[in-house]
């Protein structure tokens, strides 16, 4: 936990305000008593509304009318403090969200402004295939991940850790035909929603987003004796992520109100 801590604090926010820090400002910690993960707030086209861009099946799972997200209020003395904030999620038995036909990922319209201001992203970040193709990325480049693995928090005031990762599949295209690809990393439950993501250039400190998080895998051992049965799960340290396109699709539908 020491390591994981110290790791986590060299991801803190600096004054340089790279594609990290960026990224950093728009991503938080959604919650209920029964699921937990990580989302990440964007603005799309004329809309002044926020969007909440997450898994489907955190909102899916979430009880109730309303979930807790985890925002973050700046101090006077450069500090944060951490102010957990209730946001509708369904209206009686009615989603809010919106998620994408075949797709896990959910879109939710935020109808009332935050009590804190926050750095919502552009949907412009949103990498398209052509973008994807222009990087030339392949498997083993180098990739960032925010999340909240197994509700860890970097701090008090609750931001989200940051991980390496690569490509451990190619991202193949068309995204139509290939909608996911793997990365590697040391993947947790609390990873679903995060943001996957690297730099647009090098030095250019503008970030764009590959993709989200939808799941980790393992590889399951099952032993048996005479007297017991039991299954053992291994970690494999990948991460299934969706294609960005997506993302937009399901922004796109939000944005439209369907």
């Amino acid at each position: 936990m020491i390591v994981l801590a110290f790791w986590v604090l060299s991801f803190l926010p600096t004054p340089a305000g790279g594609h990290g820090d960026r990224m950093l400002g728009a991503t938080f910690k959604f919650f209920h008593p029964a699921s937990t993960s990580t989302c990440f707030l964007m603005r799309h086209g004329e809309e002044e509304a926020l969007f909440l861009v997450t898994t489907a099946h955190t909102v899916e799972k979430t009880n109730g009318e309303k979930g807790t997200l985890v925002l973050r209020v700046p101090q006077e003395d450069g500090s944060y403090q951490r102010k957990d904030h209730e946001i509708p999620i369904r209206r009686g038995d009615d989603p809010l969200w919106v998620k994408h036909p075949q797709q896990d990922v959910a879109v939710l319209r935020l109808e009332e402004p935050l009590p804190v201001e926050v750095e919502a992203l552009s949907s412009e970040v949103l990498a398209s295939e052509e973008e994807l193709r222009a990087a030339k990325v392949e498997v083993g480049t180098r990739l960032l991940v925010l999340t909240y693995p197994q509700r860890f928090e970097a701090n008090g005031a609750g931001f989200p850790v940051a991980r390496q990762a690569v490509f451990a599949s190619p991202p193949l295209l068309p995204s139509k035909t290939h909608p996911t690809f793997l990365a590697d990393y040391t993947t947790f439950a609390g990873d679903s929603g995060g943001p996957v993501f690297m730099e647009t250039e090098e030095g250019s400190g503008e970030p764009m987003i590959v993709g989200l998080v939808l799941a980790q895998h393992h590889h399951v051992d099952k032993m048996k004796s005479e007297y017991e049965e039991r299954e053992i799960r291994y970690p494999l340290g990948m991460g299934t992520v969706l294609h960005a396109r997506y993302i937009l699709e399901t922004l796109e539908l939000a944005g439209k109100g369907n």
